[in-house]
């Protein structure tokens, strides 16, 4: 029997197509030397022809990310055009969805969205749980193109989608080609749901960042932070995307959801959260592989044992920030979902979430939830390879460091040190 083929672990070199190794041999012609706030956003406005910004937060996080990214983040000539990119869309998104939103004030009268909320730590089963409760027909979900270009184009109407389709199908291939092995690590479809993390990336306040690079200046302060002013434009955009296409209720993921828990019971107070659990002995060396490979797309040189070590502080902050919002708020709508269980028994973890969110679930939703969780997976021409070693990691470091976590929530061990 043949044994497919596995992604790479030498996460300090980054696999690169030759046109892009060539373009960075060469300097970068036409790479940003660095980035500065006002010249991007000056950027934005002329591109759009729109000038006026709502007082969400965005200029001083985005000041300080630049100066990470300037300072810390290590970026190849490509990786500066990628990041350059990134920015200047996420500010052309915010300006267009700016303008929608005062134009067209019925859109912030409507109530506040019914939302699912899945907040467990990464690698815990999120994705899989967001794509099954996707699947009722009657939930609305953000799909990889919407995350992408949530404001409608110049030339889309209202409930158009064309050029944003098209745009999200070229992002896909285009993500293929720069970085084959990420597709494995964390699969993107153009039209499967995405994490909302991408909503929260318009207010420049979220995780997005320190995961796809190294900025640990911004992270530090970015925890230090009050994030509700950002939770509230989601809510906003939220309630745009629905003003565009219509849904029951929202099914939204992120991990950045966990550590920013306060936030999310403050903004969204009828919501029901769902966080997802699992050993972390099987989840910390993929989370730390995850993180490599993305920042492997902007750095030639990421460091595993830095990435590593920011991310297992990271998530010990998102479980600890998790149990303390809870014990906060005792009242709230919380469901506790074990990755065991959703592959064991989907329907029974699915129809738990819907009981705790008081709402009908149809028959039909029901089925086609646990189809989506049941789905047959075509096997992959590579498998996500990781180890705990790759990474400076042990099996005794975690255990320790996440005992209390653990024993909080019950979490049995999957395997043996």
């Amino acid at each position: 029997m043949s044994i497919s083929p596995a992604t790479r672990t030498d996460y300090a070199r980054p696999y690169r197509p030759l046109a892009i190794k060539l373009f960075n041999a060469l300097g970068g012609p036409g790479a940003p030397r660095g980035f500065v706030a006002d010249r991007l956003l000056t950027a934005a406005q002329k591109k759009t022809g729109l000038t006026e910004i709502s007082d969400a937060p965005l200029m001083e996080p985005l000041s300080r990310l630049c100066t990470a990214l300037n300072t810390e983040a290590r970026l190849s000539p490509f990786g500066k055009i990628v990041q350059r990119e990134r920015l200047m869309g996420l500010l052309v998104n915010r300006l267009r969805l700016d303008d929608l939103m005062r134009r067209h004030p019925e859109i912030l009268e409507q109530p506040d969205p019914d939302v699912l909320l899945i907040a467990g730590l990464a690698r815990t089963g999120t994705t899989l749980l967001q794509r099954s409760l996707a699947a009722d027909p009657n939930a609305r979900s953000l799909p990889s193109w919407e995350a992408l270009n949530p404001a409608p184009m110049p030339s889309e109407g209202r409930g158009e989608d064309h050029l944003r389709k098209r745009r999200g199908r070229n992002a896909t291939r285009a993500m293929a080609w720069l970085a084959p092995d990420f597709q494995t690590v964390h699969p993107v479809a153009y039209d499967a749901p995405e994490e909302d993390i991408l909503l929260l990336d318009l207010t420049m306040m979220s995780q997005t960042a320190e995961a796809v690079t190294y900025v640990p200046s911004y992270s530090a302060w970015l925890e230090t932070q009050d994030h509700t002013p950002a939770y509230e434009y989601l809510r906003n955009v939220l309630k745009t995307l629905l003003w565009l296409k219509p849904g029951t209720h929202w099914v939204l993921k992120s991990p950045h959801h966990a550590e920013q828990l306060r936030a999310v019971f403050d903004v969204f107070p009828k919501a029901t959260i769902i966080q997802t659990h699992r050993d972390p002995l099987k989840t910390m060396a993929s989370c730390a592989s995850l993180m490599a490979h993305a920042q492997g797309l902007s750095c030639d040189r990421p460091d595993p044992m830095a990435i590593a070590r920011h991310w297992m502080r990271k998530s010990i902050l998102m479980a600890g920030n998790a149990s303390s919002a809870r014990a906060s708020n005792p009242g709230r709508k919380v469901v506790d979902i074990y990755y065991q269980d959703l592959i064991s028994n989907p329907g029974a973890s699915i129809s738990k979430i819907y009981e705790a969110h008081g709402s009908p679930l149809t028959e039909t939703g029901l089925k086609a939830a646990i189809a989506a969780a049941e789905a047959p997976r075509s096997k992959p021409e590579k498998h996500h390879a990781y180890a705990l070693s790759d990474f400076g990691l042990t099996g005794d470091q975690i255990r320790s460091a996440f005992a209390d976590h653990m024993t909080r929530f019950n979490i049995t061990d999957e395997e043996p040190i």
